[in-house]
């Protein structure tokens, strides 16, 4: 599907023979001509009756041309890290003031900013960084990929003339890659094409199933002058809103209504479609139990009220509840096709190739998440009379109650029992964010073991906006953080890492955030360890267990302050070591947020699971090395 694309966009078939292509790929009649549609190029005689204003003509050089595009796409912000070659974009940008330009110290940095902005906003992030250090980039441009976040990388080649000449800083076929973890990469050809191929790479980030392009952009073309057209970005980035076919629709109504046990899963999909109010609407009006949100299968967003009676935690194979499951909707999950011994599946979802990819799928469906919920809506409250829909609701939403009800009770005794004692626990400082956190704070995570914290604090809904990733690859975090505080300048910021993150990216997101006075408190929580992964190889119980030496997994020596370093870069921050700090501390950061400073709190969080007392490491000094041959 993917090389059809392509084809398509690089005019080598024709829309015709792209809908064909798709219809045999699996996709409905209805769908591939929307899709083709939507990736088609505007033609002279279509954008001849555009609105005034919508199609300039303009000469300039090749960065001029670049810019004046991502501007009329609607672009605010770009990310980058200088190189010399790319110096015709920002010579553009001089006397530009629609378009912001966030600096970052390290191509990785730049991408998790780009990242974050996206997750936040729905926009795309536009990250421009050194040709050079394009491998960086790369390390967080894999989140992006996975989880389907529209960003648009691009960089200045070396130019066309130079190509295969090994010349400084050169490598062959840069672009290529890229090519595993992005919807597609292209190399302008002229300078003439280059507003083209940028609405183009645009068009491919937006279109869903959203995701990241690579845009390689040679030198010589940004530094000469040409002449083309501009577009506003209504003409060419239209959004691709599928709905389902009507039979589908009302077979899968009639499944949910009839259910005995039905369960409903929910994924990020539906964040990237706006779908959250229909997902509650759906799941109170048949008072469906609702499952989703466990870090550890892939989520990065929290589209689902977490403290909704109706949420019942992580969705898995063998449900405690409900049992017996004869019915499963899936909406948007990537990761949410499970084999439920004995239970039908419904599966609807924007991106076809992952559908029914690895799990049987009785009725499944490609569709705008949000539109597909709608339809689902109207189609239930057609086949049954309101009094039966709340008679089923009622009775279903009776027994969800009952338990989620239990598992709060089971939430706060936790919570209660990690109240006392000096040391950190994770639970003790969830239940501390929560109080601490505003209403509609945004919540960006970038820590395995931090997801524990998750039960005690809210997100979804009209609650806090929850941020992560679903590949945990890590590093991106504190960078994020200023991407998603940049949409939203107005609330509240916390991004949470781990030791383990914080040393991934280095002190790069300091730099950014001290530079453009973000205020955002950042939290590392430093239990010396990559505990999580520690806890993952001694389950094995292979020779690192029986012998109680953790070969790898210990961060402690040397033993990081992690506050003295932000204070280098000028972000005021401070050691949190025992409980009854932390509420002054969290204290003392949000005034610094409200007075227009970032704060680091270097959090000693206490180690858990197999191996954790133990601080031991091979121990081994290239010092003592050196003394020996003396």
């Amino acid at each position: 599907m993917k090389e059809l694309v392509k084809q398509f966009l690089d005019k080598g078939i024709s829309r015709r023979k792209l809908t064909t292509g798709l219809t045999a790929a699996g996709m409905t009649a209805a769908a591939a001509k929307a899709m083709a549609q939507n990736l088609a190029q505007p033609t002279p005689k279509e954008t001849s009756s555009a609105p005034a204003g919508a199609i300039r003509d303009m000469t300039g050089t090749g960065g001029a041309l670049f810019t004046q595009q991502l501007k009329a796409a609607g672009v605010e912000y770009i990310f980058f890290n200088p190189s010399t070659a790319d110096a015709p974009i920002y010579d553009s940008l001089v006397d530009e003031p629609a378009i912001q330009l966030i600096k970052g110290v390290q191509e990785g940095a730049v991408v998790a900013m780009a990242d974050g902005y996206a997750r936040a906003t729905g926009k795309m992030g536009v990250a421009i960084i050194a040709n050079v250090g394009l491998p960086n980039g790369l390390t967080q441009l894999v989140n992006s990929w996975k989880d389907q976040i529209p960003v648009l990388l691009s960089a200045a080649s070396v130019s066309q003339e130079s190509v295969g000449r090994e010349q400084f800083q050169e490598y062959e076929h840069i672009e290529s890659m890229t090519q595993p973890i992005t919807k597609w990469n292209w190399v302008a050809q002229t300078t003439e094409t280059i507003p083209e191929t940028a609405r183009r790479a645009i068009k491919y980030a937006s279109t869903a199933p959203s995701g990241p392009v690579y845009l390689s952009l040679p030198e010589n073309l940004l530094r000469t002058q040409a002449s083309a057209q501009i577009f506003d970005g209504s003409l060419f980035n239209v959004p691709m809103r599928i709905r389902p076919a009507a039979d589908d629709i009302e077979r899968a109504a009639r499944m949910l209504i009839e259910a005995k046990n039905p369960v409903m899963s929910f994924g990020d999909e539906v964040t990237l479609c706006k779908g959250e109010k229909e997902l509650v609407e759906l799941a109170e009006l048949l008072g469906l139990p609702t499952a989703g949100g466990s870090g550890s299968l892939g989520f990065w967003s929290k589209p689902f009220p977490t403290s909704h009676p109706l949420y019942i935690g992580a969705m898995l194979r063998q449900m405690r509840f409900p049992q017996g499951v004869d019915v499963h909707l899936n909406v948007g999950w990537k990761h949410g096709e499970l084999q439920i011994a004995g239970a039908k599946q419904i599966s609807i979802r924007r991106d076809p190739a992952s559908l029914a990819r690895n799990a049987p799928v009785e009725l499944p469906m490609v569709a705008d998440i949000k539109l597909a919920t709608r339809d689902l809506i109207d189609a239930i409250k057609s086949l049954a009379t309101a009094t039966r829909l709340k008679e089923i609701a009622d009775e279903r939403s009776a027994r969800v109650r009952a338990y989620t009800s239990e598992q709060a009770k089971i939430i706060q005794k936790i919570a209660h029992d990690h109240a006392e004692g000096t040391a950190i626990r994770m639970e003790r400082l969830g239940v501390e964010l929560q109080q601490w956190l505003d209403k509609d704070a945004v919540y960006v995570c970038d820590v395995d073991s931090g997801k524990r914290m998750d039960p005690f604090m809210t997100f979804g809904g009209e609650d806090k906006l929850y941020i992560g990733t679903g590949p945990n690859i890590l590093g991106w975090g504190m960078a994020a953080g200023l991407g998603a505080k940049l949409g939203f300048p107005n609330r509240q910021v916390l991004s949470v890492v781990g030791d383990g993150s914080f040393l991934f990216s280095g002190p790069q997101p300091l730099w950014s955030l001290s530079r453009y006075q973000a205020p955002i408190t950042s939290i590392v929580l430093n239990n010396k360890s990559y505990n999580n992964e520690r806890n993952r190889i001694w389950m094995s119980g292979g020779d690192q267990f029986k012998a109680g030496r953790d070969m790898t997994c210990y961060n402690g020596s040397p033993d990081v302050d992690y506050a003295l370093l932000a204070k280098a870069f000028d972000v005021a921050g401070e050691k949190v070591m025992e409980t009854g700090q932390i509420k002054d501390a969290l204290a003392r950061a949000k005034k610094a947020n409200i007075d227009g400073r970032p704060y680091l709190l270097d959090v000693n969080i206490q180690r858990d699971g197999i191996g954790a007392a133990s601080a031991w490491h091979p121990e081994f000094s290239m010092a003592a090395q050196r003394a020996r041959k003396v």
